[in-house]
């Protein structure tokens, strides 16, 4: 499990858009609450890895972190395609290239502001939280043998034997954004006011340290403006 933040302060304009096909039916994000989103079935679905509905999980982040934000009594953030399509962007490049950080080994990506511009935004204050998370409801630390067949793991210990249980898209969610809001640089993020705009991206990968137990490389981008 890693995390990590990063902040940036300057001025700009803004761009073309780029397109992307989604599952989630964008339209949603200004028709449903968080509190709507937690009583969708499919939102507490089980993440089947075979076939990741991406856009929900996208989601699921969205909605998870707008519920801190409300707790805080703070204005929830706004949803936007371009910061969705950067942050996931920025994901699968960091599973595709085989690296971890806010900088891209990619070098025309190499900074957040970068990766802004290439979706056509250049917001006046931006940042970033990522993370690499088990996408199973994993208790970190604990030894785990050789799945008996793919897709199941399990604890193995002298005392236990007992699968690795499975996240929904829900509580995946919650579970990565109540660590961000464990770590005082994604927490000032989270609940900055001055950021309006926020999307998330994920990327599933699997760990070789764990017998391949799927993992996400989870992002999200905020924004000012747009």
């Amino acid at each position: 499990m890693r995390i990590g933040f990063y902040l940036i302060v300057l001025f700009g304009t803004l761009g073309p858009r780029l397109s992307w096909a989604q599952v989630w039916n964008t339209e949603r994000y200004n028709k449903v609450t968080w509190s709507d989103f937690y009583q969708l079935p499919e939102a507490n679905q089980t993440i089947d890895f075979r076939s990741i509905d991406y856009a929900l999980l996208h989601a699921a982040i969205f909605y998870a972190t707008n519920e801190h934000r409300s707790l805080h009594d703070l204005v929830e953030f706004k949803y936007s395609f371009r910061i969705e399509q950067l942050s996931a962007d920025h994901a699968a490049d960091m599973v595709k290239y085989n690296f971890y950080g806010h900088y891209s080994t990619i070098r025309n990506k190499r900074l957040l502001r970068d990766r802004f511009q290439i979706v056509g935004l250049n917001p006046s204050q931006i940042a970033e939280n990522i993370s690499s998370t088990a996408g199973l409801d994993y208790e970190y630390g604990k030894p785990i043998g050789p799945s008996p067949s793919p897709g199941d793991f399990y604890y193995r210990s002298t005392n236990e034997t007992r699968p690795v249980e499975s996240h929904t898209y829900l509580s995946y969610a919650k579970e990565i954004v109540a660590l961000w809001m464990e770590s005082p640089g994604h927490r000032e993020n989270i609940l900055n006011p001055h950021f309006k705009f926020m999307s998330a991206g994920c990327a599933v990968y699997p760990e070789k340290k764990l017998y391949n137990m799927p993992y996400f490389i989870n992002v999200q981008c905020f924004s000012s403006n747009i």
